[in-house]
Formats: structure tokens, sequence, C-alpha cells
């Protein structure tokens, strides 16, 4: 699930000349490529996370540019450049959350597209795939906040339990302990349904 990498640091310095710390202080300054440079190393990352929160491509799309404009605005805020990152993916939890709870009619009241397609289509392996892959956002879906966060950025985004915790203001045991149990309820929700 998890693409590798090896840190948050050398994900966001990996492209480019300038530094992170550089960028920002560029970017509190207006310089517009600075801006550009910023979003350019965060983009993906971030329609990820906001992606496993809508599972809608075009809600995620939305989302990124929210979470940006959130970010840029309030950028003359920021007062350390090494808890940037962190502070960037509170914005973007935030927003993700906010998001859901204002469409949450429209998401208990809506089928989803794919579950309409894969009710029309007969072919036994694409509807296996597609069952399998709902009963695991499905089972997502069902984790409290905090320990869909922790799962979502270890085990989906792979972020690592230090960066995780300087993220979500948790210290490192209390990110593994979150992590363990998303895992069982994720298990646990698997097995009852039989699907495992």
């Amino acid at each position: 699930m998890a693409q590798p990498k090896d840190d948050i640091s050398s994900q966001v310095s990996s492209s480019g000349d300038a530094s992170f710390a550089d960028l920002i202080s560029r970017s509190q300054a207006g310089d517009a490529q600075a801006m550009e440079a910023i979003y350019h190393r965060l983009k993906t990352p971030l329609f990820n996370l906001a992606f496993r929160y809508t599972f809608d491509r075009v809600a995620a799309e939305d989302l990124l540019q929210e979470i940006f404009l959130k970010v840029f605005s309030h950028l003359e805020d920021v007062q350390k450049t090494d808890t940037f990152v962190g502070w960037v993916y509170r914005i973007a939890l935030n927003t993700c959350y906010s998001y859901l709870r204002a469409n949450k009619a429209k998401f208990q009241k809506t089928v989803s597209l794919t579950g309409a397609e894969s009710a029309i289509q007969d072919t036994r392996a694409v509807s296996e795939d597609q069952d399998a892959r709902k009963s695991l956002d499905r089972a997502i879906e069902t984790l409290p906040h905090k320990l869909r966060e922790v799962f979502l950025l270890h085990d989906v985004q792979g972020y690592k339990h230090n960066e995780i915790a300087r993220m979500l203001g948790l210290s490192i045991g209390t990110s593994k302990s979150q992590l363990f149990k998303a895992r069982m309820k994720l298990r646990d929700y698997l097995k009852d349904r039989w699907l495992i």
C-alpha cells in the first residue's frame, strides 16, 4: 500500500536547489516561484491524503486547492520551518474533516459510481476486485478519526512514527499504539465479514 520513501525532510527537499527554509522565507516575502515550489513538493502526498478521506478524485482536487489557499493565506504565521510540514498536514486533515462533516448527508444518501458499475457488470474477477477494495475502504471509513489519521499517514502515505508524531502533536509511543489499534480494528472488521 505505502510507497517507499525515506522521510519527510528528504521528500520535501529532494526537488529543486533551494532549501525548504529558504522557500518558506521567500514565500513569506511574496515570491510566487517559491510558493509554486512548495506546492509542487507537497501536492502529491496531500492529494493522496484528501483522496483517502473522500474517495472522490474531483473532491480531492478541490480539497487540495483549499488546503493550499489556507496554507498560503497563513504563511506569515510560520515561525519554525522544521514544523512546517506538520502544520500543513494538520490544515489538510482539518480541511478534510470539515468537508466530510459538511457532506455527511450526501455520503449517506448516494450510491457510489463503483457500486453501481459493479452491480451492472457481471465479470466475476472485476467484481471481486472491486468488492475487496470497497470492503477495505469501508473498513478504513469505520475507524475513529485519530486512528484513521495515523493509519493513513503510516500505512498508506508511508510516513514513519517520528514524523507522524511531529505532524499530529503526539508522542511516538501514541502513534505506534494508535496504528496497532487501527490495524486490529481493520482486521476485526474484515474477519467479521469473512473477508480474511
